[in-house]
């Protein structure tokens, strides 16, 4: 059947994509909002979030029964000083990270790289506070449970913190290379729902750590 010349063939395309409108801009449009990489990724977020709500079990389990809490050297650290300044940086990241994925999907590459390199250098200061209180406690991990639930909180967050890191590094020398933009950043919206979690999870050790204690 012709109407005016074109051909009109009835019946269902190679694909869902196939039956969308053409897309009128320069991107493509796209078809769902989690994809199933997104979803891989939050799947992966929620067994880490299991794994800390089992360390935070174990530390309030031991509050709460062992007498003995305070360290057996030094004092418990106070939250001023570098912890403050750490949750001040690691938030701060958590914003530029978010603000880079906006950047990078509106096409702002340029703007999207100086947030990253922002990002990438407020976890680095994070990680470098974090050693530095490290040598200045005056306890280590043997002196008593308080110490020994202190480093093993601390030091799994900051292995995770760095993991974070060099995820997004590697998400920025993508963007660098133009291998990411606005019809292409998976893996720069997995890399941020990762540094969201562990922004969160500082939050509850802040809390735990240095002002419940």
């Amino acid at each position: 059947m012709s109407s005016a010349g074109r051909t009109v063939v009835r019946g269902r395309r190679e694909s869902p994509e196939g039956r969308l409108p053409a897309a009128t801009g320069a991107h493509p449009i796209e078809t769902t909002s989690f994809s199933s990489g997104i979803w891989a990724a939050i799947l992966f977020v929620s067994s880490e979030a299991m794994f800390f709500a089992a360390l935070f079990t174990v530390y309030f389990y031991l509050r709460g029964r062992i007498p003995e809490w305070q360290p057996i050297f030094g004092e418990k650290p106070s939250w001023q000083g570098f912890p403050l300044l750490n949750t001040i940086a690691l938030l701060s990241s958590s914003l530029t990270m978010q603000y880079a994925v906006r950047s990078i999907r509106s096409g702002a590459r340029a703007r999207a790289k100086v947030l990253l390199v922002l990002t990438i250098v407020l976890g680095a200061f994070f990680l470098t506070g974090q050693g530095i209180e490290y040598t200045r406690l005056g306890f280590l991990p043997q002196d008593g449970i308080f110490g020994g639930g202190f480093f093993l909180l601390t030091g799994f967050h900051g292995a995770h913190v760095t993991g974070g890191l060099i995820f997004i590094a590697l998400c920025t020398f993508r963007v660098f290379k133009g291998q990411l933009g606005p019809a292409r950043h998976l893996a720069l919206e997995a890399a941020s729902i990762y540094w969201h979690f562990v922004d969160v999870v500082w939050i509850g050790l802040f809390t735990t750590i240095y002002i419940i204690g």
